[in-house]
């Protein structure tokens, strides 16, 4: 009986273990990729997010980085990516005129090369994510 008592009890803290470690994955925004980098701050649009098709994508560095965005394959040019100084974020909004003019329905994925400015590009790092557009 006591055995038995144990093994239910032991099945229940198992579930309720489950259960929130599940609840805590589905609601949890960290991303191990951004969490565990020193250089980078967020994500835009975050990993897996869905997005309209005008939707700005970039990303938010740390202090004294600098970087070079590609979306779906397509490098975008330095003058039409805007940066903020002051958060120091690289970002692009499609645009009729520029080098992608609509996010494409369903997957699109972003790719940043980041490099620390006093080393330059030579030493450059590159980080990737994937989102949908409607």
């Amino acid at each position: 009986m006591l055995r038995r008592v144990l093994l239910g009890i032991a099945a229940l803290t198992g579930a309720a273990a489950l259960l929130l470690a599940l609840l805590l994955a589905d609601t949890d925004d960290n991303d191990a990729t951004v969490t565990g980098n020193a250089a980078v701050d967020e994500l835009i649009p975050p990993r897996n997010a869905e997005v309209l098709s005008q939707e700005t994508v970039g990303i938010d560095l740390a202090s004294g980085y600098d970087a070079r965005l590609n979306i779906n394959g397509v490098d975008i040019p330095p003058g039409q990516t805007r940066h903020l100084p002051n958060l120091n974020r690289f970002t692009f909004r499609p645009d009729q005129g520029k080098a992608i003019e609509s996010l494409r329905a369903e997957q699109n994925c972003a790719l940043v090369t980041y490099w620390r400015q006093e080393v330059g590009p030579a030493e450059a790092d590159t980080i990737s994510w994937c989102f949908t557009a409607s």
